[in-house]
């Protein structure tokens, strides 16, 4: 390695920029005084653009099964830790930081492993069609749709008393922000939204994509989520995410007929299944 080389690959610009951002925000938690609009603008601004740019600098190297196994594992435990301890109402800011900090730990660590795991480009195809069919099911009429109304009615309280309450267990699966100008913490990310961020942040530097092009079309995929969420309610980031990036690549994507044949089946059957649930959720009650 070139001694010009290991400057920039060990410092981690972005990184140093999420972490003094995170203080500086986790500080102004404090400081109720300051608006609490100008912080939400902070956090959609620059803690959304440097959490992307923060998992490109650490997908330089792709974690084999055993590692990613037992980071998982261990980042799971220390999760479920930190989430006991938020919710028993001891300090929010200390064990909040470090749910956020464990849950980027386990997110990226999957998103990274499942990007060594793609055999072709292609296949990064079938990942994203999938991983969206499930994300609008899951905003729309399953498991995110009552973690979304659970949230929401979380931040209304939050906001009309104005103080900081222990949050409902499901929302600490979410990536929260130290809100600048409220004792309490904002929902940013999804689960899955920063997994497959790191999947296709690791999946381009694994395949030779451009990686500069690529952060630029997962922002954007992000930006429109966040626009239209504030325009139209909660909304699924995944169709945005992964359209981006299927259509800003899409001349470096390519699949055997076969390939297509067994994707098409499997989106089918994920499609019958999500109707089928549809109409169960019809069928009134006895």
């Amino acid at each position: 390695m070139s001694a010009t080389a290991s400057p920039l690959r060990y410092r981690r610009p972005f990184t140093i920029l999420w972490g003094a951002l995170y203080l500086i925000s986790l500080a102004l938690t404090i400081w109720t005084d300051f608006p609490v609009e100008v912080g939400l603008y902070v956090i959609l601004g620059l803690g959304i653009p440097l959490t992307v740019l923060m998992s490109m600098e650490w997908s330089t190297r792709l974690p084999g099964r055993k590692i990613a196994l037992w980071l998982v594992m261990a980042g799971a435990a220390w999760w479920l830790a930190s989430a006991v301890l938020i919710r028993a109402e001891y300090e929010w800011r200390l064990w909040g930081t470090v749910n956020t900090l464990t849950l980027l730990l386990v997110t990226f660590t999957i998103g990274y492993w499942l990007a060594g795991e793609v055999e072709r480009v292609g296949h990064l195809i079938p990942v994203s069609i999938l991983g969206t069919l499930v994300d609008i099911w899951s905003v729309f009429r399953g498991p995110s749709k009552s973690v979304g109304e659970q949230v929401a009615e979380h931040a209304q309280r939050q906001a009309e008393t104005g103080v900081w309450q222990p949050p409902p267990f499901v929302e600490l699966l979410l990536l929260n922000w130290p809100q600048p100008g409220a004792p309490y913490m904002t929902p940013v990310f999804g689960f899955g939204d920063l997994v497959f961020i790191a999947l296709f942040v690791a999946g381009s530097r694994r395949f030779g994509l451009s990686l500069v092009k690529n952060v630029l079309l997962l922002l954007a995929g992000l930006a429109v989520a966040v626009v239209l969420a504030f325009l139209y309610g909660p909304m699924p980031a995944l169709p945005f995410i992964c359209g981006f990036f299927l259509l800003g690549n899409l001349r470096s994507l390519s699949m055997t007929r076969k390939e297509w044949q067994a994707t098409v089946l499997i989106c089918l059957a994920v499609l019958v299944v999500g109707f089928l649930t549809y109409l169960r959720s019809m069928v009134p009650a006895e």
